[in-house]
């Protein structure tokens, strides 16, 4: 039988019974609890992570919160009708040039 290559794989394509051997779940050695035991330790360890992840984000969101409070209280009124004024005034002057 000519050797069969895959255009993908580019190597040979194994025989079904040189594949038997390794899917053989009798043959394998593998302790489920293991992987249990370390999958729930993994959950437990993201689950830890997103809360820390969750409470900065809080704490950032409180932080801009207050710093934009303090920022409209900073700007006074005279500045925002002065402002507002200019913003007119260029308003006035501007010519709309489009189709």
């Amino acid at each position: 039988m000519d050797e069969e290559e895959h255009e993908v794989y580019g190597g040979e394509i194994p025989d079904e019974g040189e594949m038997e051997g390794e899917l053989d779940p009798q043959n394998a050695d593998v302790d489920m609890s293991a992987a249990d035991e370390d999958a729930v330790k993994e959950l437990d360890e993201m689950k830890k992570r997103l809360k820390e992840m969750e409470d900065e984000a809080a704490a950032l969101r409180e932080m801009q919160a207050k710093v934009e409070k303090e920022m409209g209280a900073v700007q006074d009124p005279a500045g925002a009708t002065a402002n507002q004024a200019s913003k007119e005034e260029a308003d006035s002057r501007s010519v709309f040039v489009g189709n």
